[in-house]
C-alpha cells in the first residue's frame, strides 16, 4: 500500500484542548448491530452542551471491546462543514476497536441550518462545538458507572477527526481549556486549521470553505471577520499549538476538497514550535472529473493501518494496553 503514498518527514506532536460544560450521563439506547466487527455499539448520553437558549444532550455511539481489559479510548468526529453530519462511518469505529482501543464514536452541536436532536434554538457557533468534543473528551477519560466503558479504560485519549471533525480534533489536541480535556494524540483527516487563510477562503472547486467557516463562527466578510486578528483568525486551530501540544498525524489527498494549504499551514505549524512526535501523510491520486481528490474518511481503508500504528505508537508510550492491528 505505501507506494499509493507521498509520505513526508516526522514533525512535531500536536494536543487539542476544548471547553467541556457537561458531565456523563446513563446509556439510552442499544444500537442495532453492526454489520460485522469486533463490538456491538451502545448508544449514550455523554454530557449536555449549555446556552442562553437551552441545553441540548450530547450522545455517542461506544464500541468496547469483549475481554474485559482496559485500553485507551479515542473519541471518532463526524465532518459536515460544522453544520451537517452525524455518527460516522461504522468501519472506521470497529477498525479501531478491533485494534484493541475502546471507541466513542460522538455527536456534537451543528451550526445553523444543521441541528442535533434536541438542540431547539442554539445557534451551535464556536465554542459551543468544541466545548462538546471537550467534554467528550473528559467524559471518556474517565466514563460513568452509568456507560458500558467504565472501569474499561485507562485514562488516555486519542482521536479520529475528519474535514470538521479534524478541525475539532486538532483544536483539542493543540491545548487544554479545562483539565482533562486535551488529547493525548490525534488523526487529523483533511481538517480546517486556518479559518482566515486568504487563498482557502477564495476556493470554491469542491466545496464553499470560505461560507462555512463563517457561518460557523457567525461573521460576515470584512476585515474584522477575515483579517489577522479577526474572529476567523482567533477561532482557529493552528493558532493554539505549542511545544506542550499533543502528536497529531496530519493527512489529507492531493487536490482535496479542503484547500490544500490548510494541510501546508498545520504542517509547518507543528514544525516551527517543536510539537514531538508528529507525522504528516500527503496522498497522490488522479482527481475525479470534478477536479477533486479523496476527503475525509473517504480514504480511512488507504491509511487505517498508519493512523492505527501513530494511535498505539503515541498512546502505548504513555501506558496503553491497545493492541496492534491485525
Amino acid at each position: 500500500m505505501k507506494n499509493r503514498f507521498e509520505y513526508l518527514n516526522r514533525i512535531g506532536a500536536a494536543t487539542i484542548a476544548v471547553v467541556t460544560t457537561v458531565i456523563l450521563i446513563p446509556t439510552l439506547t442499544a444500537a442495532p448491530p453492526p454489520r460485522s466487527g469486533c463490538a456491538t455499539p451502545v448508544i449514550e448520553q455523554y454530557g449536555i452542551g449549555h446556552s442562553p437558549f437551552g441545553d441540548t444532550p450530547l450522545r455517542w455511539r461506544a464500541f468496547i471491546p469483549n475481554d474485559g481489559q482496559t485500553h485507551p479510548a479515542i473519541i471518532v468526529i463526524h465532518g459536515g462543514n460544522f453544520d451537517a453530519g452525524d455518527f460516522t462511518n461504522i468501519q472506521t469505529d470497529q477498525d479501531l476497536v478491533c485494534a484493541g482501543f475502546c471507541v466513542f464514536d460522538i455527536e456534537y452541536r451543528l451550526a445553523l441550518p444543521g441541528k442535533l436532536q434536541g438542540q431547539g434554538s442554539d445557534l451551535g457557533r464556536y465554542p459551543e462545538q468544541t466545548d462538546d468534543v471537550a467534554a467528550a473528551i473528559r467524559a471518556a477519560r474517565n466514563p460513568a458507572r452509568t456507560s458500558l466503558a467504565f472501569g474499561r479504560v485507562n485514562g488516555k485519549v486519542g482521536a479520529v477527526g475528519g474535514s470538521a471533525g479534524a478541525s475539532h480534533a486538532a483544536y483539542c489536541a493543540a491545548a487544554p481549556t479545562l483539565g482533562g480535556d486535551q488529547l493525548d494524540a490525534a488523526v487529523l483527516l483533511s481538517g480546517a486549521y486556518d479559518f482566515h487563510d486568504p487563498t482557502s477562503l477564495i476556493d470554491t472547486r469542491c466545496t464553499t470553505f470560505g461560507a462555512d467557516v463563517r457561518n460557523y463562527i457567525g461573521c460576515s466578510p470584512g476585515p474584522a471577520c477575515d483579517g489577522n486578528g479577526g474572529l476567523l483568525d482567533l477561532a482557529s486551530p493552528y493558532r493554539r499549538f505549542t511545544s506542550s501540544s499533543s502528536p497529531v498525524f496530519i493527512i489529507a489527498t492531493n487536490l482535496d476538497p479542503m484547500p490544500p494549504n490548510q494541510y501546508t499551514i498545520l504542517v509547518n505549524k507543528v514544525a516551527a514550535v517543536g510539537v514531538p512526535n508528529c507525522e504528516q501523510l500527503l496522498i497522490t491520486e488522479r482527481p475525479k472529473r470534478d477536479g477533486c481528490t479523496r476527503h475525509s474518511f473517504h480514504y480511512w481503508p488507504d491509511v487505517a493501518d498508519e493512523a492505527i500504528a501513530f494511535l498505539n505508537t503515541s498512546l502505548q508510550g504513555q501506558g496503553s494496553t491497545a493492541l496492534d492491528a491485525e
